[in-house]
C-alpha cells in the first residue's frame, strides 16, 4: 500500500519560493559574469573613487545607467545630469512596473517600494515567468518570497562582479568580447515570455525599432524601441481578438 504524499504546510511552500527565487537568480548571475567583470573594469578605469564606483549598484542597481552615471561622473558632468540620464536610460522600467502590477496589487506600500528598487531586467524576466504560471506564482507570500529572494540575489551578485572587475579590470584582455553577454542573456531570457504573435510581433519590432535608434543619446533609441514594440503588440492583439470575435459570430 502506497504512502499518501504529505501536504507542503504554508511555510513549506514560503521555503519553496525562496529557494526558487535564489536559484533562479544564481543562474542569471553566473551568466552575468563577463558582463559584470567587464563594466567593473570600465568603471575602474576612470577617475571616480572605486569605492564610490562599487557603491552605484546599491544606489543604482542598473547595468547600463551605473556605467553611463560613472562616466559623466568621470568627466565632470553636472549632478542634475547624472540623475537625468539615469532616469532616461531606466525610464523602461515603468513599462515593467506597468505589467507587474497586477500581481502585486494586494502588496503593502513598503513592499511594493522594495519591489521597485529591486525591479531590474533579470528580476523582472523571472517574475513576469513566474507569475504568468497557472497558478499564477501561488499565494502573495509565496509571491513575495520569490522575487526578494532573486532581487537580492541579482543585487548582491552583481555587486560582487562590479567589484571584481573594478580592482582585477586591468587582468582583463582587450579582444574579449564582453560587451554582448548581457543582450544575449536578455535575450534568453525573453523568449520563454513570447507566447503568441502579439508578444513575437512586439518583441521583433521592439529590437528592430532600438536597433535603428541605438545612436540616440542617453538610451533614449532603447525607450522608443520599447514603446513602439509595445503599440505594435497591441495592434496585433486587437486585430486577433476582432477575428475571433467574427468567428464567433459567423458560427
Amino acid at each position: 500500500m502506497s504512502t499518501p504524499p504529505i501536504a507542503l504546510t504554508d511555510d513549506d511552500r514560503i521555503r519553496a519560493a525562496l529557494r526558487a527565487g535564489i536559484k533562479a537568480a544564481g543562474v542569471i548571475v553566473a551568466s552575468y559574469i563577463p558582463f559584470g567583470i567587464a563594466a567593473g573594469a570600465a568603471m575602474g578605469a576612470t577617475s571616480v573613487d572605486p569605492l564610490l564606483s562599487i557603491l552605484t549598484s546599491p544606489i543604482i542597481f542598473a547595468g547600463a545607467a551605473q556605467i553611463a552615471a560613472v562616466q559623466l561622473l568621470h568627466v565632470g558632468a553636472a549632478l542634475g545630469l547624472v540623475v537625468l540620464t539615469v532616469a532616461v536610460i531606466n525610464s523602461r522600467h515603468l513599462l515593467y512596473s506597468a505589467a507587474l502590477a497586477p500581481h502585486l496589487a494586494a502588496w503593502s506600500t513598503p513592499q511594493r517600494l522594495g519591489a521597485a528598487f529591486l525591479l531590474a531586467d533579470p528580476v523582472y524576466a523571472l517574475a513576469a515567468a513566474r507569475f504568468d504560471t497557472p497558478d499564477g506564482g501561488g499565494t502573495d507570500r509565496e509571491k513575495r518570497a520569490f522575487y526578494f529572494a532573486a532581487g537580492f540575489t541579482c543585487l548582491v551578485g552583481w555587486s560582487s562582479l562590479l567589484a571584481i572587475g573594478i580592482f582585477a579590470g586591468g587582468f582583463i584582455p582587450e579582444w574579449v568580447p564582453f560587451e554582448l553577454a548581457i543582450p544575449l542573456t536578455f535575450l534568453l531570457l525573453t523568449l520563454p515570455l513570447i507566447k503568441n504573435s502579439a508578444g513575437l510581433v512586439a518583441a521583433a519590432v521592439a529590437g528592430i525599432v532600438a536597433l535603428v535608434f541605438h545612436g540616440l543619446p542617453l538610451g533614449v533609441g532603447l525607450m522608443v524601441g520599447a514603446v513602439v514594440g509595445v503599440a505594435a503588440g497591441v495592434v496585433v492583439m486587437a486585430v486577433s481578438d476582432r477575428r475571433v470575435e467574427e468567428e464567433i459570430v459567423d458560427a
